[in-house]
Order: structure tokens, then sequence, then C-alpha cells
């Protein structure tokens, strides 16, 4: 039977052949399936091993579902995976054949998974010199999609490709602080003036300006992770830059004092 390619009838049995050829794969030589705890990860995990031990090129939602659960023990949804999935880029190839979803994971996917367990919780992502437009993509897309919970970004300088990023995570409430006194008239006078109709669609997308001197770092505050950019996000692309994400539990004391100063902060600012 080729897996990735069979019938309906033949579904339930597939899963249960995969299960059981899944418990006596030796995953030693992988990344230990532990340093991932998000659906994304999981998924390209589960299925970099079955493609490399298992010589299965593809899988649905569903069979992954089941080697997390009923072998790795995580409870993962095929919703998930599949939301999970349809932001993950050139990580995944998705294709349809009769009638179901199939994901098959690519070189980058690989690459993903590689920087996130070497660096022990923590990943690196570049932007490349002259391409502001995937610069953005690639922020939205690894980056922001991942993260969980209210966001709190500061960002001294912003402008309107600010808020073409921010467009992208309309599913969560977001702080953004920042200091209007950094942008030259013009630009200041656009900003506010698309900010204004910005704000009529998404009202959970809350700006302050802040008129004190001592904000200078880029970064973004999740409930799980701290983001430290090295450009503004309006200007990602510009120049060769990058984005460091932090895992909470390798940074907890920073993260934690950054939460106090962007809270102090946020309460000495205005409303924009």
């Amino acid at each position: 039977m080729a897996y990735g390619l069979m019938s309906r009838d033949n579904k339930a049995s597939g899963c249960e052949d995969i299960i059981e050829m899944f418990r006596g794969v030796d995953t030693s030589e992988f990344p230990p399936f532990d340093s991932y705890n998000k659906p994304l990860e999981i998924g390209l995990w589960v299925l970099w091993v079955v493609k490399d031990v298992l010589q299965i090129e593809s899988m649905t939602a569903e069979q992954i579902s089941s080697i997390s659960r009923d072998v790795m023990e995580v409870k993962l949804t095929t919703e998930s995976i599949t939301r999970a999935f349809a932001r993950a880029g050139d990580r995944i190839d998705t294709y349809r054949s009769g009638g179901e979803l199939y994901f098959r994971i690519m070189k980058s996917g690989r690459e993903h998974l590689l920087s996130l367990a070497n660096e022990g919780g923590v990943g690196v992502c570049y932007f490349t010199a002259g391409k502001r437009y995937t610069s953005k993509k690639l922020l939205t897309e690894s980056i922001l999609h991942d993260l969980k919970g209210e966001l709190r970004i500061v960002d001294p300088y912003c402008g309107e490709r600010t808020l073409d990023v921010l467009s992208s995570i309309k599913d969560r409430p977001v702080k953004f602080l920042t200091r209007t006194e950094k942008l030259r008239q013009a630009e200041r006078t656009r900003f506010l003036r698309e900010l204004k109709d910005f704000q009529s669609e998404n009202p959970n997308i809350e700006f302050r300006d802040y008129l004190h001197e001592d904000i200078h770092d880029r970064y973004i505050l999740s409930s799980t992770s701290l983001v430290i950019l090295g450009h503004s996000i309006k200007d990602l692309g510009s120049k060769e830059s990058f984005a460091v994400v932090l895992n909470e539990t390798i940074s907890s004391d920073v993260v934690r004092a950054l939460r106090e100063n962007f809270d102090r902060r946020w309460d000495q600012s205005y409303p924009i």
C-alpha cells in the first residue's frame, strides 16, 4: 500500500498500520520530541520521522494526530494541525488526492525544527536586505502566527507597513507602544491618518504614544515568548537584520522585567 494515497475504505487500517510501525521507530537521531509544544512543530516532527525512517512521503492531519496521541501521548487535534500547516509557508507541501488533504515536510521545515532544538528554545529568523515583502511575510508566518495570548509590542518607529503586518493577527489583543516624535512630520501625519482607519476595523489592537526617551529597543512579548527585533517592523527588509525568538522558560527573569517595564510605560503613555 502506498501511504498518502490510500482510499477512504483503507483509511482506518492505514492509520493503525502506521501507528504500529511508528511504535518501533528509533528517533534518537532526531531532535527530541519534547523540544516542541506547538501544533506546527509537532506535526513537522512526525512528518520528518515517517519520511526519513518509514519512507512515507506524506500524511493526512488525522494520521499525524493519531501518532501524536497514541504513540507520543500528546493530544493534538486534526483541526489544530490543519490550521498550523495553513500558515507554514514553504515548510510544508500540500496536495489533495482521493478527496483527502496530504502534507509533506520540506527542507525548510526540517531547518525550522533544528533551529529551535539546537539552540535550546532559541529561534532565529534572518531578514534579507532588499526583500521587504518577503521579510514582512516571514515575520507574520514564522513568528507572529505562532505567538500565544496577548501581544505587547515596543517599537519606537511606526509606519503604514507596521499596520500591514498587524492586520494579519486580528485574532488576539495587541498593545503597541511607540513614540511618534521619532517620525518625520510627513511620515507621522500619514501614519496617524492610516491608523485611524485601521483602528476602526481592528479595535483589539491598541496603540499608545510614549513621550519619554527611554525606549530604544524593539521587542514583542507574548504569554510564552520574547521576540527581539533588530529593525523596526516598518523597515524589515530594508537592511540585513535578524529576529531572535526566546522561549520564556530560558529567559524568565528577562521576560518578567520587560513585562513590568512595559506595563509601567503603558500606564504613562497616551492613547493615539
